[in-house]
């Protein structure tokens, strides 16, 4: 038998041969100790206690916007000039993969046509660029000059001026929103990092989240992720703005309530010692923008893997969904997962030799990310949350 030692008042403690069970009458934090037989000291615990975190599942289709303006640095590449010399120009100006190029110039940057003119006007001149990038949120000047290279066009050799660098827009793709707080206009979503090809960690400077549209979904199969096709216009239909890109997902700020939801009301958050295996259901949008459920099944549940984003095993059994998609394709990422009438978790990666099978993170996670703080609960309710620290 265990002995559980609470050094708190206003504490409920039941314990037997089982894990023992602790209920707090009241909010609040405090030392647990563990004893064998009452006698031999195992653990000493500090235990927050928290009340029942409610959020309304998501499932919506999102466009994300990693900026307003500019363009993503993808990759610094090498040059070699007309002297046949080798030169990393961009690298040697200071610039990195996951910077976000603001402005040349002092041009603001919407496209790539509009820094290829740029870098041809100054590198004819033999002027030095000013580069304006955003690095975490913060702003950056560089000096680049622009590298004369040598390249075919129409059968002939003509001279260009390039600075070392592949760019993308902006836009990071098609993802799921997770879950939202109406009360305090919060979200989540993706339930993982945007990254660049290089699996480095974008800037989210001035990102965006917007509505999108699912037209059709591109299936899965073994060794090849399937997607979802999805369009959405950066200035219509614009939900919120992105505050966070972290390891669990993108978080920020709602404009307005989404649409399109099967929930309208907050569920509650499952904590990780509650989920379990076994069925569930996922929501996500498979056409249009209407927000659909679909059967699955929790295969394992890892309550301590939090760093990685795959707490969870998951496999789909919802003959519909396999017949459309053969299972988890990209686009579903923060598609979220309800068991028992509480929000367990979310998808964030499909198994790439078995796409009916993937990874989920624990709710539990987001929530804390999220950064929601949750009401004191009306007096004499129970507060149902016991965190360790």
């Amino acid at each position: 038998m265990t002995l559980v030692d609470v050094s708190a008042s206003g504490w409920l403690v039941q314990a037997d041969t089982g894990v023992p069970t602790i209920r707090a009458a009241q909010m609040g934090d405090a030392q647990v100790q563990v004893r064998l037989l009452g006698l031999v000291p195992l653990r000493s615990v500090r235990v927050s206690v928290v009340p029942r975190l409610a959020v309304v599942p998501g499932g919506q289709a999102i466009g994300v916007m990693v900026s307003a303006h500019g363009l993503v640095i993808a990759q610094t590449m090498q040059l070699v000039d007309t002297d046949g010399v080798a030169r990393f120009p961009a690298r040697e100006a200071g610039l990195r993969p996951g910077d976000l190029l603001l402005e040349l110039a002092g041009v603001p940057l919407y496209s790539v046509d509009q820094v290829h003119e740029l870098v041809e006007r100054y590198g004819r001149h033999g002027a030095p660029l000013e580069v304006t990038v955003a690095r975490n949120g913060v702003r950056l000047t560089r000096t680049i000059v622009p590298v004369p290279i040598e390249v075919r066009e129409g059968g002939q050799r003509t001279v260009r001026y390039r600075l070392g660098l592949r760019l993308e827009s902006p836009a990071a793709g098609v993802g799921t929103l997770t879950f939202y707080d109406p009360v305090h206009m919060r979200f989540a979503g993706l339930g993982h990092m945007i990254t660049d090809g290089f699996n480095n960690r974008l800037a989210v400077n001035e990102g965006r989240i917007v509505e999108a549209v699912i037209r059709g979904i591109q299936p899965g199969a073994r060794g090849y992720p399937g997607e979802k096709i999805g369009v959405f216009e950066s200035r219509v239909g614009e939900m919120g703005t992105i505050e966070k890109n972290s390891p669990y997902g993108i978080y920020g700020r709602l404009h307005r309530l989404p649409r399109h939801g099967l929930h309208q009301e907050p569920v509650p958050v499952a904590l990780a010692h509650e989920v379990r295996p076994g069925p569930a259901q996922m929501l996500t949008v498979v056409e249009g923008r209407q927000v659909e459920a679909f059967d699955i099944r929790i295969v394992q549940v890892h309550p301590h893997r939090r760093a990685d984003g795959r707490g969870l095993v998951l496999e789909i059994t919802d003959p519909r969904l396999l017949a459309l998609s053969r299972g988890i394709v990209q686009g579903m990422s923060g598609s979220p997962i309800l068991q028992d009438g509480r929000l367990v978790g979310a998808v964030t990666h499909v198994f790439v030799n078995d796409p009916a099978r993937g990874y989920g993170i624990l709710a539990e996670w987001m929530a804390y990310e999220a950064g929601i703080v949750p009401e004191s609960p009306p007096a004499g309710e129970e507060s149902a949350a016991v965190r360790r620290n």
